[in-house]
């Protein structure tokens, strides 16, 4: 019945293929880690998975600088730009 119902929508059913990626991106959107996520996908090393789904990581560059530079005005004891904004209030 469900499948009458679906074929006279006009919607295809999703393929395994499409399955298999929409749990994988699922699995970024929700934090998990890439390297766990290559041991989910069953890939043979992470790379694979980096090749594959990298484009859907969050962490722009704009982030992994601000990470950076907070990271090492904690190092070195120097105000990063978010400590300047905020003590400028």
């Amino acid at each position: 019945m469900h499948r009458a119902m679906i074929a006279s929508l006009g919607v295809e059913p999703p393929t395994l293929h499409a399955c298999r990626h929409g749990y994988a991106a699922l699995m970024i959107a929700a934090g998990v880690n890439v390297k766990a996520l290559s041991t989910f996908m069953g890939h043979a090393n992470i790379r694979i998975t980096l090749d594959q789904y990298g484009h859907l990581l969050p962490g722009a560059e704009d982030e992994a600088a601000g990470l950076l530079d907070a990271f090492l005005g904690r190092q070195l004891g120097a105000p990063t730009a978010t400590h300047s904004v905020e003590s400028a209030l």
